[in-house]
């Protein structure tokens, strides 16, 4: 399988990862001096400091819970001397019910506030806004707060526009497809609220808009060209900004191409600027993102790219050092997203490194383990406290240290000292703070050790002790939000999944030490357990997946097979997250692998998709177009409709031979004659239903002829012939909600 070489990869970075962790890297000592004064507590250090809702909790597409994030500059990640401007793409429909709740409503005046001054505080210069026309009267409000809120940041911040196919749907409905007059009342608009703005992005004293698959549709670029006001610079997604004529540029895009969760696809970053460097007088503007996850969203097909605990987002800013340098600057980045929760790309939560730290203490000596990719923390902080909450600062270490010396500090000999470590991540990672352990000078705690067991289906036990020393207290915490007082204790889980198990024991004189355990809660039973779906049953969207595997061998990742084409992947021995099961009968199988990515084990079972599902119901209008040549038609499904959710696919081909998978069909005939469009429609739960139009075209016109006989064939998904498959991984058309 593909995901081999990336996933062996991966072990090897591991590998070295925990070789130099276990070095341990050098100690500092803490400046000699009285302790500094608390200039912080440990709610303010570990509390969400992002604009997410505080209510926010983490997501099985993996956005993570609100919480608190590296706040170092984004551009610190790329090249050195890099100068290129940091910019997001920002989307402002949520609290509309037909989008996800996030605990916000995006056209609040106090949330757009918050989220620009997040976007400063992380080094970013400005906000794309993903805009849906007049039409979505909401996003248009919150848009607008966006436009007053870069404005009161006048110097720091910038805003510009892009034009989504989304604002276009209504006109191509109505106007089979050709969406020109649309667009140039959509730029003359934009013209006018926003361009005119003093915080508006501009390239050459022109103002930049930006084009997110608008050509999904018909558009008569050169006469929308003339007609707009403002002399707008053109930026389309991909490499079509570095070939069309009546583009400026081009802007890179995560894009999802391959069925391997675990492959990044920057291969298709490569060839984005492999064709901006042959285009150098065009504008080029690159993209990273922490990954892809469409598994929420109502118009997800299974689309992932896996996070990789922050090594996806620092592989994808890292690419664009290949292809530009100081002397040769890329001119402005755009990350893929600030907020797109439910296609799991947002990084306004911040993105989880899954490190977890343990502290000890050797004598004056405090030193901290490291468990996880160490290359996603930029540096550590120690702080101390007197009591629990108010911290103090002591020294800044950078990544690869974990020991610091107290000795020099002025320590009072009668006071317990609390001590913490924070590791500070990369740019937009989130921070992950060490347990507490009590130090008193002069006083060795007794050394935890905790051993867990598992006592039957999601229950485990565990129980403290010390190496040395007298343990007066002792406190278990399953990392769940159950805490016990007491060695030793059973708890039983409510969810399969990852838990950290911590132990703190403390002497008579409060001096503690923790030990800290991973575990995966998960049935006891051999091989691979599928918890949910159960089999032969109705599995309805969002579908949970719960499994996991116990194996001789050591469980590398686990894999969903769905038919037989992989759907979902993760690192680990465990799976808990939702998919989305297609209409009809459908073998799921999910799969244990090793570190080399051979199937360990196994198991299957049987489903039915979406049993209550009304198939959708295609149609096609075909128009000529005598402005282009006498034998050119516009072939359009816009007006494809489905009564219980919404078009998400179609194949349209022409009986030459020619196929496209947008609404739009534009084909030019060798010759006048009769010719056949068939399309096939799938909707959000891929049920299809496929039509053909019979038509003559010659003389710059089209005459749609009465059909013999006309499929109307509608289709559950197992029922499709595996070649039509294809048209879960195509563009989506004009009814569908969201973005790709």
């Amino acid at each position: 399988m593909k995901t081999t070489a990336f996933r062996l990869c991966l072990t090897a970075l591991v590998l070295l990862t925990a070789f130099l962790v276990s070095c341990g890297g050098s100690k500092k000592s803490v400046p000699a001096g009285p302790v500094p004064a608390a200039n912080t507590t440990l709610q303010a250090e570990t509390g969400n400091n992002t604009s997410t809702a505080g209510s926010f909790a983490a997501q099985s597409n993996g956005n993570a819970r609100a919480s608190n994030v590296s706040k170092l500059p984004i551009a610190s990640l790329l090249y050195s001397g890099a100068t290129t401007k940091i910019y997001v793409t920002w989307l402002g429909w949520f609290g509309q019910p037909n989008h996800m709740d996030v605990g916000y409503v995006s056209d609040s005046t106090t949330q757009v506030h918050a989220q620009v001054q997040d976007m400063i505080s992380r080094g970013i210069a400005g906000a794309i806004a993903d805009w849906h026309g007049l039409g979505n009267a909401s996003s248009e409000a919150a848009t607008q707060l966006l436009k007053k809120e870069a404005e009161a940041n006048s110097g720091q911040f910038q805003f510009a526009i892009m034009e989504d196919k989304g604002s276009l749907g209504a006109a191509a409905i109505d106007n089979g497809c050709d969406v020109t007059d649309q667009l140039i009342s959509d730029l003359t608009y934009i013209a006018s609220q926003y361009e005119s703005s003093p915080a508006y992005i501009r390239v050459n004293d022109r103002p930049l808009v930006y084009f997110f698959d608008v050509d999904a549709y018909y558009i008569d670029w050169p006469r929308l060209l003339s007609s707009v006001p403002g002399n707008p610079f053109v930026l389309l997604r991909g490499t079509n900004g570095f070939t069309r004529s009546t583009a400026d540029g081009g802007y890179s895009w995560v894009s999802i191409q391959q069925s391997s969760p675990f492959d990044p696809e920057l291969n298709l970053q490569q060839t984005f600027f492999q064709a901006a460097q042959q285009a150098p007088q065009r504008l080029a503007v690159g993209t990273a993102f922490k990954g892809f996850n469409d598994t929420l969203a109502a118009w997800g097909t299974n689309r992932v790219i896996d996070q990789n605990c922050g090594e996806t987002w620092l592989q994808s800013l890292s690419e664009i050092g290949k292809f530009y340098s100081s002397g040769n600057q890329l001119p402005a980045l755009q990350i893929a997203t600030w907020n797109d929760y439910e296609e799991g790309t947002s990084i306004e939560d911040g993105i989880d490194n899954c490190v977890f730290l343990t502290p000890s203490q050797s004598g004056n000596t405090i030193s901290w383990s490291v468990n996880g990719n160490e290359d996603t923390i930029d540096h550590y902080t120690v702080f101390v406290s007197t009591d629990g909450t108010n911290l103090s600062p002591l020294i800044d270490v950078p990544s690869g240290t974990h020991a610091v010396d107290l000795s020099k500090a002025s320590l009072s000999a009668s006071t317990t000292y609390f001590v913490f470590v924070k590791a500070v991540g990369q740019p937009s990672i989130q921070n992950k703070m060490s347990p507490a352990i009590a130090f008193r000078v002069g006083d060795q705690p007794p050394s935890a050790a905790l051993a867990v067991s598992q006592s039957g289906g999601l229950t485990y036990s565990a129980s403290t002790s010390a190496s040395s020393g007298n343990v007066a207290q002792s406190v278990i915490d399953f990392g769940d939000g159950t805490v016990v007082n007491g060695g030793s204790a059973s708890h039983t889980y409510s969810r399969v999944g990852k838990y950290l198990i911590t132990a703190t024991v403390s002497d008579a004189a409060g001096a503690s030490s923790v030990a800290v355990q991973q575990i995966s809660a998960k049935p006891s039973s051999s091989g691979v357990t599928i918890s949910s779906p159960g089999n032969n049953t109705s599995a309805n969207w969002p579908t949970s997946l719960v499994a996991s595997a116990n194996s001789q061998t050591a469980v590398s990742a686990m894999q969903v097979l769905i038919d037989g084409s992989v759907a979902y992947a993760a690192h680990g021995d465990t799976i808990n997250t939702t998919l989305k099961v297609f209409t009809g009968t459908h073998q799921i199988t999910v799969q244990s692998l090793d570190a080399s990515d051979n199937a360990t084990a196994s198991a299957s079972l049987t489903v039915d998709g979406e049993p209550g599902d009304i198939s959708p119901t295609a149609h096609i209008t075909v128009t000529a177009m005598p402005n282009i040549s006498p034998t050119t038609v516009l072939g359009c499904t816009a007006t494809s409709s489905d009564p219980d959710g919404f078009v998400n696919g179609l194949l349209l081909q022409y009986s030459d031979g020619s196929k496209f998978s947008t609404p739009a069909a534009l084909e030019t005939f060798a010759a006048p004659g009769t010719y056949t469009a068939t399309a096939t429609v799938t909707d959000n739960f891929g049920a299809t239903n496929t039509t053909t139009t019979t038509f003559s075209v010659g003389g710059g016109s089209v005459m749609v002829m009465a059909n013999p006989v006309i499929e109307n064939q509608q289709r559950r998904q197992d029922e499709i012939p595996s070649g039509s498959m294809q048209l879960r991984q195509q563009a989506a058309p004009s009814l569908v909600l969201g973005r790709h």
